[in-house]
């Protein structure tokens, strides 16, 4: 049995390490869905989470999360993803977090290229030692055409 000074360093030991790996899951979507890696962009989601990528689009469990990736990725065959401002808020002993990232992400569409400027909101658990996004919600702020200079 250690110390008050002990467990409570412990503690926050455990929130830094919780921290560093919630941010590697959070820059790891952009990663994982720009590569199109899909074992590892579904790796980055708990059994049961919910993602909703934009307006009217919600999709269920990492069933229903393959399903709608992939359909993403067949109408959007390029994207970049920028991951900015997180601002991450850990309760490593209930074992729930919270984060909210803007992102600037660049995707070729069909018309071409479109710049989005959107926010994510983000719910993760700690799931067998493991941090995984829970919920994501996506705020659109902006979406425009952008010129392609090659044409």
């Amino acid at each position: 049995m250690g110390t008050a000074i002990d467990d409570d360093l412990a503690v926050r030991l455990d929130r830094v390490e919780a921290l560093e790996e919630i941010r590697r899951v959070l820059h790891g979507y952009g990663h994982a869905f720009d590569k199109r890696d899909l074992p590892w962009f579904l790796s980055l989601w708990a059994e049961d989470a919910t993602w909703s990528p934009g307006p009217d689009a919600v999709f269920q469990g990492r069933d229903g999360i393959r399903t709608g990736v992939t359909g993403l990725w067949d109408a959007v065959p390029a994207s970049h993803h920028w991951s900015v401002n997180s601002v991450i808020d850990v309760d490593v002993v209930g074992g729930t977090a919270t984060a909210v990232t803007d992102v600037l992400a660049m995707a070729s569409t069909a018309d071409g290229w479109a710049q989005t400027a959107a926010t994510y909101r983000d719910l993760l658990r700690r799931i067998d030692g493991r941090w995984r996004i829970a919920k994501r919600e996506t705020d659109i702020h902006r979406a425009v055409p952008v010129a392609d200079p090659a044409t």
